[in-house]
């Protein structure tokens, strides 16, 4: 990496990031949104449609409790003619990051697995600015390159927002930043943000409990890729460990979920089985040369294979 540090800064002056908002879905809230809904009264799989009629083209298969986004009975809005006359039988909604239709029959309301509100800002800070009034969580450099974030609660037209500023600097000058917002619903955190990426290719991650998790490139703070919370969701995110020669994330969180591998291009690998309530809340995540070692609040540790399987608990 050290090699090409003085190459990248060239490049990130020609193509630095501009000012403004990250692209976020905006979300209609009006008389016909129905927020989040659970999938019910199914044995194997519903079929998302492409359109309101059980002739139309299935989109994705939808497991039995699965959770299902931005739903709204307004499908008079988005329906094409042809299908007028069954609209009433289903609710427009979204599965891992497809638009469809579900018969309103195998959904029901799910306010608790509704997403929070977020936002995200794309603006280069000093160092100070970065820091402003809060805490710092993420102190990280390697020859010229260093990146620093900082945690803030701000409270902004009634509602109080969890913050995180993230900053990288190439020899002390600001070369990006970015902005992470959520609104606060309870005094659970629900953002981090951490380093990961490979020895040879760090790379920035911010999580987003309410959106999803998102890894910013290192040089010039692109958004790469996200792993969206309605597809995979990780929790509060409380341990990451991040293979240093593959880029593979491992995340659990202190409520669920059980430890999840991500690879370095933004798939989802595996989610383990722990399945032992009794172990408390994970603490660390340890990569060993042929086992993960997840280890509990309460003394105890999993053993997984790096496939997911799990290999052993002891309490």
């Amino acid at each position: 990496m050290k090699k090409i540090i003085a190459l990248f800064f060239c490049l990130t002056l020609l193509f630095a990031i501009p000012g403004g908002r990250a692209e976020r879905k905006t979300v209609v809230k009006d008389q016909f949104y129905l927020g989040a809904m659970k999938v019910v009264n199914c044995k194997n799989y519903v079929s998302l449609r492409e359109a309101p009629s059980k002739a139309s083209k299935q989109l994705a298969k939808v497991p039995p409790g699965a959770i299902v986004y931005s739903c709204s009975n307004n499908v008079k809005e988005y329906a094409p003619s042809p299908y007028r006359k069954q609209i009433a039988m289903f609710i427009r909604c979204e599965y891992e990051g497809q638009e469809g239709y579900i018969m309103s029959k195998y959904l029901q309301k799910a306010p608790e697995y509704e997403p929070a509100e977020t936002r995200a800002e794309h603006v280069t800070m000093t160092k100070d600015e970065v820091i402003g009034s809060g805490e710092v969580i993420l102190e990280w450099q390697e020859f010229n390159v260093a990146v620093i974030a900082a945690k803030e609660y701000i409270t902004e037209d009634g509602k109080e927002w969890e913050t995180i500023r993230v900053g990288c600097f190439i020899d002390d000058e600001p070369n990006w930043g970015y902005t992470e917002s959520v609104v606060r619903t309870d005094e659970k955190p629900k953002l981090r943000v951490f380093m990961g990426g490979t020895e040879d290719e760090p790379q920035v991650y911010v999580y987003d409990a309410g959106y999803g998790l998102i890894m910013l490139d290192l040089m010039d703070g692109t958004e790469m890729w996200t792993v969206y919370s309605s597809t995979c969701f990780l929790g509060d995110a409380a341990v990451v460990a991040s293979g240093e020669n593959t880029g593979i994330l491992y995340i659990a969180g202190s409520e669920g979920p059980d430890p999840v591998a991500i690879s370095a291009e933004g798939s989802v690998l595996w989610k383990s089985e722990i399945n032992d309530p009794g172990m408390g809340a994970p603490e660390a995540i340890l990569l060993k040369p042929n086992e993960i070692e997840v280890q509990f609040e309460s003394g105890g540790y999993a053993l997984l294979e790096y496939n997911g399987e799990l290999i052993s608990i002891v309490d």
